[in-house]
């Protein structure tokens, strides 16, 4: 069965639009059919720690794979182009994170789909309503419209030229 998903992909070392650029494929390779790119938004850093701006994008993905291997291969892209989980909310060369597979609600040690925080994201907000305004959140009822209107983070979100 074929479950359309909602990635993110998030960066601020290195070169991020080269690392994009090469994380694709393997995400096609690995993952399932990219069929949507949202714009390259530049975003402030997002949490406690001082650091760059970074790159986000989503993407909307075609898989067969079920959640926890797409979470697998995740992982292994991240690595692939060096991320390194030292410390939570920190800089990285890439994120990526699953932020809706189908209507699915999945709440395991490891894995929470939809992304736990996707409401109170606007640097996640953004490129979804872009690609897909009228996906309706499984949980809240609201569209992914709705919930950027209703979002309450202040940071800048800004599309990259």
């Amino acid at each position: 069965m074929i479950t359309q998903l909602f990635l993110s992909l998030g960066g601020n070392l290195g070169n991020t639009r080269e690392i994009f650029e090469g994380a694709y494929p393997l995400i096609e390779k690995n993952i399932g059919k990219i069929s949507v790119y949202s714009s390259i938004y530049e975003t402030e850093a997002w949490g406690p720690i001082p650091q760059g701006d970074f790159l986000n994008q989503v993407l909307l993905v075609s898989t067969a794979l079920n959640p926890q291997a797409c979470l697998t291969e995740m992982l292994a892209i991240e690595k692939e182009f060096g991320r390194e989980r030292k410390e939570r909310w920190g800089p990285r060369t890439l994120d990526l994170d699953l932020l809706y597979y189908g209507d699915m609600i999945i709440a395991e040690a490891d894995l929470a789909v939809p992304h736990p925080r996707i409401a109170e994201r606007k640097f996640i907000l953004t490129p979804l309503a872009e690609i897909a305004p009228l996906y309706v959140d499984p949980v809240s009822g609201l569209t992914a419209n709705a919930m950027l209107l209703a979002c309450e983070d202040n940071s800048q979100v800004n599309r990259s030229v």
